[in-house]
């Protein structure tokens, strides 16, 4: 299975403001994840934003996928952004806290929570 990516846009509490919302299905391995860099990168655009990146439907993650996402997290907060995951698997959730990487993510268990916690908290300065 490859890994499919929706893109949609989710308006932020401040008009000007945009959380742009991605959402993974299927599986994100070494065999697809540089079209996943691609694509995901092209989501993200040029434009600073903060993301969320909703892992509902994401059935299988390797380190691979791992890296990429470190990469747009990297990219994201680069921008003076922020980023989170949403609704990780169990395995993947595991992962995350085993590695630290849950706090980094701001790994939240819904999507409305993700964009609840990026909506309430005080803007980052870009």
């Amino acid at each position: 299975m490859t890994t499919v990516v929706h893109v949609t846009v989710v308006p932020g509490d401040d008009a000007p403001e945009v959380i742009l919302l991605v959402a993974l299905a299927g599986e994100l391995d070494y065999t697809n994840a540089e079209r996943f860099r691609h694509d995901l990168h092209e989501a993200v655009g040029s434009e600073p934003r903060d993301l969320v990146i909703d892992l509902t439907e994401l059935t299988f993650c390797d380190s691979t996928g791992i890296q990429v996402l470190l990469g747009v997290r990297r990219l994201v907060q680069a921008r003076g952004r922020r980023i989170a995951l949403a609704n990780p698997h169990q395995r993947l959730k595991r992962l995350f806290h085993l590695t630290g990487l849950a706090e980094a993510f701001g790994v939240q268990p819904s999507v409305a929570l993700a964009v609840e916690a990026m909506t309430s908290q005080t803007p980052l300065e870009t």
